[in-house]
């Protein structure tokens, strides 16, 4: 008997509904928790992170039984065509970055690097690339063979990219992506490409049983492994449903199926190159920041997310197959809505502007000159081998943090680095501190700030970092916290090194 999409698509719900509580036992007893105390969390408990292993491997599953025993998916699979098999095959590349990301923070260039050469392998492999860009049926604009292969890598890798940065708040990300997903599906359907059909379908099956566990309040997370492999799926079967004539695609469906993710993607960019920043440096003020910024609880700021993304999909759904003066009416209405929704979350009114050129060029000299100085010390800390290293690297992040003093204060127990439970009284504490020299004389209490973080590893807590501030600040901005997580996360790799070769 043959198995039909439905039952596989039902099939796909349940598997992910019982293969996520497995996931996340497993997290949680291997340490792959999303920790709370990080900058920009906004749950309150550590939660585990590896949800995407659950929703791919049931992806996996259903569509390798499709292969088995559909014969029109076979082909598609591992026949003489095999587009769904390249897509597959990549989607498991895709994961394997974002796990090694999840695990040990993968630099923005080894990431980019390794998206950049396996969306190239998936596009020769299933054939993805493209001549002609047409929109809305007006015309087409046509280009060499090998610009249509790097701009479908560029989309696969920027769509990888915007889910993942926009996995922010519980089901967010996997919410969004679903949406996008019923809009590529129907027009799969309505167009007769079968390939697109069944993965759209079958992905959304899996993510409608993660999103049991993933909606708010979350008990699990989808993890960089996860977003970035759900993003690069939507990059690849938006490619596939766009084709519309050899060597042709259509250039506005696979945008406004996916225009959420896309814009908050896009703004992101610019509003850190703006300021100085790294684009690859987290930030507040993504789209559900500031619609939380603006009153909305956690929960209806998600649905408001869920709601603006299926408009985009019903858009998008009519920009595949509508025609004449009344597409173009809805494209205008469906632009100023969008303009005066973006408005009112303060784009279009960044800050800066207001400001003379000379105080912004001041401005980026300063972020760059911080970041530099935390590169400078992270890369210190990858040569240091000794605690008596340390205070050399808090010397060159206070260049560019600005702080008066630092004390890491280590746990250690029967003659290694690291603790297992907090709240044991068998560990020896012991301290490596750095002092401003310029500033060794008295300073008033009222100046003084304090920021405290623990030094934690995915088994063990290694000890806890305090920053003493004297320049009459009362909080950290979260950009400032994200550098210094910088450091953080290499004291934890270096006490962890340090565990392992028992050198303290």
């Amino acid at each position: 008997m043959t198995p039909s999409i439905y039952s596989l698509f039902v099939l796909g719900a349940i598997l992910t509904c019982v293969l996520t509580p497995v996931i996340r036992y497993l997290a949680l007893k291997k340490g792959f928790v999303d920790c709370p105390q990080r900058a920009r969390k906004v749950h309150h408990q550590a939660t585990p992170r590896l949800g995407g292993a659950a929703v791919l491997s049931s992806f996996l599953i259903v569509t390798m039984i499709a292969g088995i025993f559909v014969p029109n998916f076979q082909n598609l699979l591992w026949g003489s065509n095999p587009i769904v098999g390249s897509i597959l095959i990549g989607s498991i590349g895709i994961f394997i970055i974002g796990f090694l990301d999840d695990l040990a923070r993968l630099s923005p260039k080894t990431k980019l690097f390794g998206e950049f050469l396996i969306a190239g392998l998936v596009v020769w492999g299933a054939n993805l690339s493209f001549e002609s860009v047409q929109f809305l049926g007006l015309g087409s604009i046509s280009f060499p063979e090998w610009v249509g292969f790097a701009l479908a890598c560029l989309w696969i890798v920027g769509m990888a990219n915007a889910v993942n940065l926009i996995d922010g708040l519980d089901g967010l990300a996997s919410g969004i992506t679903l949406t996008g997903l019923v809009a590529v599906a129907v027009v799969g359907y309505l167009g007769g490409i079968s390939s697109v059909t069944w993965l759209s379908t079958l992905l959304i099956g899996c993510l409608l049983g993660f999103l049991v566990y993933n909606s708010r309040p979350a008990s699990i997370f989808l993890g960089d492994c996860g977003s970035l492999t759900l993003g690069y799926l939507a990059g690849c079967i938006t490619l596939l449903a766009s084709v519309r004539n050899d060597g042709v695609i259509d250039g506005i469906f696979p945008v406004l199926a996916f225009a959420l993710p896309i814009l908050d993607c896009v703004f992101a960019i610019f509003r850190r190159t703006m300021r100085g920043r790294s684009p690859f440096s987290p930030d507040m003020e993504h789209f559900h920041h500031r619609l939380m910024a603006k009153g909305l609880s956690h929960g209806k700021a998600v649905l408001a997310m869920w709601a603006a993304a299926f408009s985009c999909s019903l858009v998008a759904i009519a920009s595949a197959f509508g025609k004449g003066d009344q597409l173009f009416a809805v494209f205008v209405f469906f632009g100023m809505g969008g303009f005066i929704l973006l408005r009112y979350l303060g784009y279009f009114r960044f800050e800066f502007f207001g400001q003379s050129l000379s105080t912004l060029i001041e401005d980026r000299k300063n972020i760059r000159s911080v970041e530099q100085s935390i590169k400078d010390a992270e890369s210190l800390l990858l040569q240091t081998a000794s605690l008596e290293m340390l205070p050399s690297v808090l010397a060159k992040a206070a260049e560019g943090m600005q702080f008066h003093e630092a004390i890491i204060t280590f746990y250690e127990e029967e003659g290694s680095l690291g603790i297992r439970n907090i709240s044991s009284d068998n560990f020896i504490p012991r301290e490596v501190s750095w002092k401003d020299p310029q500033q060794l004389g008295y300073y008033s209490r009222d100046k003084e700030f304090i920021a405290e973080f623990p030094i934690n590893g995915r088994k063990y807590s290694y000890g806890k970092v305090l920053y003493r501030f004297i320049d009459n600040r009362d909080k950290l901005e979260v950009h400032e916290e994200v550098l210094l997580e910088r450091i953080h996360d290499g004291l934890s790799v270096f006490a962890a090194k340090v565990r392992k070769l028992k050198q303290i």
